[in-house]
């Protein structure tokens, strides 16, 4: 896939969520409704919060969140979702007291960003995955340089029997039969000649 190609499909895929999200504002500013549920914008750093850009990145996968925090680099939303604070089976760095850290860690100095409260979470079923099948673990000590016991045993008969047939005295070795022995060689420099 080309380059020309990704940058269609992500322009497809971004007029699409536009099309699916619908986003209202309430009596106050800071009270807006996105797909008909409420949510107020609690932090609104540098003005960061734009409704064009959140329309083109939201999914309704983030509405389970507590809290979704986004933040703008190189003029691209990213949208974060956390929980309240207790949430049981939540690891601390995905509930809203980790934003600080969140924000240190992951976003660019000086990064406009916003804090969005939703204020009616819901758990959002996940659509199943078709029928998967089970992944095959790759064999990371392969043995396609090896030969099969059988064919080792076969192998080591057949030498075996025809080292006995001819002399009787040659012992059985695996590997190279070739003997090298070490040998010191004077080197020849011009006032050895």
């Amino acid at each position: 896939m080309d380059r020309e190609r990704m940058k269609e499909l992500a322009q497809a895929q971004k007029i699409e969520r536009i099309a699916q999200t619908r986003l209202e504002h309430g009596v106050t500013e800071i009270d807006l409704l996105i797909n008909e549920r409420a949510y107020k914008l609690v932090t609104n750093y540098r003005d960061a919060y734009q409704d064009d850009l959140i329309a083109a990145r939201f999914s309704t996968f983030l509405e389970k969140y507590d809290y979704l925090v986004g933040d703008i680099a190189a003029d691209q939303l990213r949208i974060h979702g956390f929980y309240k604070d207790g949430t049981p089976g939540v690891s601390r760095m995905d509930q809203i007291s980790a934003l600080q850290d969140y924000i240190y860690e992951f976003m660019n100095f000086g990064a406009p960003y916003f804090v969005l409260e939703n204020l009616e979470p819901h758990i959002v079923e996940e659509e199943e995955p078709e029928a998967s099948r089970p992944r095959r673990r790759r064999n990371h000590h392969s043995n396609k340089n090896h030969a099969h016991i059988g064919e080792k045993k076969s192998s080591l008969k057949k030498s075996n029997h025809q080292l006995n047939n001819k002399n009787q005295k040659q012992a059985v070795t695996k590997g190279n039969n070739r003997k090298r022995r070490f040998e010191i060689h004077e080197r020849n420099t011009e006032g050895n000649k």
